[in-house]
């Protein structure tokens, strides 16, 4: 069946544009026109007049920050009193993020035609699974607009640790950047005038400088090599992100390495507690609620250790039982589940951990920022320390031999 795509006005005058799979341009305008659209363009797809904003490549991918918002703007329109259609509607027309606008007139259609809101959006993978779930809990308990206010709440704190992370790693990144740049510039322009000098005045080069001799000729004349290793590492990276098992050791490290590793297990902590308080208090399932969970935390190894607790919770097991056999959790997060489980409260204690982790988050970024600065001094200190002393020692040995 051909694809036709389409471009159209509403009763408003407003542009609409399209893809549909039917047999003729003539069913396509038939449906047009029964949507109550006026059909101003019909052209069958082809390989050359596909729009390149249609491919995938060229699509802005849909990020959480996508979502908040969206979550944000739909919960403020239920509670007005606006109904699910007409706040969809509203949506797909002011959604800045192209992919997400798309996205989101389907859902209109679909919803259009009988279907709930979240029967529609289970379709869409950019929609994460703890957004379906609570969605789907508010349809049942008629408390949709709640429900959408708690995820934008839930995702804007996301947003808000990402940020706080990305900010932390911004100035370390920049920092070793210039200094990649100098040094490589040092070796590349400043060192060989110095070296010619020296080795005019036939002088007796030290190792050290010898060693600088050999990096500078490999960077101006193998320069390519390097070029191709960042290469390599750029796709590598995207490759080892997509195989599970190169994850799976990746993951491992991020819980263990130095600096970094405290901050990767808070962030989880935060992620679990937070997710577990907001699926707990909407009704939903102990069980269903760790499945999302799990989806929610990222890491393969907290992933793994989630399965586990799963297992054990359906053959009756306690989740801190579990989660403390792991060791993976803090102590004090697992009493409190423990507490909460007892008290027949987990989704309150869970609230209460979720904010104390957030908090902690924010803390351990701080730390990590203030200890890797100094660090990044030394390396750097150290590679021009290194060219200095290269450049000098011949030096010294001239004004020796003088």
């Amino acid at each position: 069946m051909p694809v036709y795509t389409y471009k159209a006005r509403d009763f408003r005058g407003n542009l609409i544009k399209g893809e549909l799979e039917l047999d003729s341009e003539i069913d396509i305008r038939h449906y047009l026109v029964k949507k109550q659209l006026i059909p101003i363009e019909i052209k069958e797809k082809t390989a050359w007049n596909t729009d390149l904003e249609q491919l995938p490549i060229f699509k802005p991918k849909v990020k959480i920050k996508d979502i908040a918002i969206f979550c944000r703007q739909f919960a403020v329109m239920i509670e007005s009193g606006i109904s699910i259609g007409g706040a969809l509607d509203i949506l797909r027309k002011q959604i800045q993020n192209r992919s997400l606008k798309e996205i989101i007139q389907k859902v209109y259609e679909e919803v259009q035609k009988g279907r709930s809101l979240s029967e529609a959006m289970k379709e869409y993978k950019e929609f994460p699974s703890i957004l379906i779930n609570m969605i789907e809990a508010g349809e049942v308990s008629g408390n949709l607009d709640f429900s959408m206010k708690q995820m934008a709440e839930h995702f804007e704190k996301q947003v808000k640790i990402q940020s706080q992370v990305k900010k932390a790693m911004t100035y370390p990144v920049i920092v070793m950047t210039l200094m990649v740049a100098v040094v490589i510039g040092l070796i590349v322009f400043v060192v060989p005038r110095y070296i010619s000098m020296f080795q005019d005045a036939e002088a007796q080069l030290p190792g050290i400088t010898l060693a600088l001799i050999d990096i500078s000729n490999f960077i101006k004349e193998k320069w390519y090599i390097l070029i191709g290793i960042i290469i390599l590492l750029i796709f590598g990276f995207k490759y080892a992100n997509q195989n599970k098992n190169i994850k799976y050791v990746f993951d491992k490290y991020a819980l263990n390495m130095p600096i970094f590793g405290n901050v990767n297990r808070k962030i989880i902590a935060a992620n679990f507690s937070q997710t577990l308080n907001i699926l707990l208090k909407a009704g939903i399932p102990i069980i269903q609620t760790m499945e999302v969970v799990k989806k929610v935390v990222q890491n393969l190894i907290a992933q793994e250790i989630i399965d586990d607790c799963i297992n054990e919770i359906k053959q009756g097991g306690s989740l801190a039982v579990a989660l403390q056999q792991r060791g993976l959790f803090p102590l004090m997060m697992i009493s409190m589940i423990r507490i909460g489980e007892e008290s027949g409260a987990l989704d309150s204690m869970m609230e209460k951990a979720a904010q104390f982790y957030q908090d902690e988050v924010e803390v351990a970024i701080d730390q990590m920022t203030t200890m890797i600065s100094p660090i990044i001094t030394l390396i750097m200190g150290a590679a021009v320390g290194f060219i200095m002393l290269a450049i000098m020692m011949p030096m010294f040995s001239l004004a020796t031999q003088i």
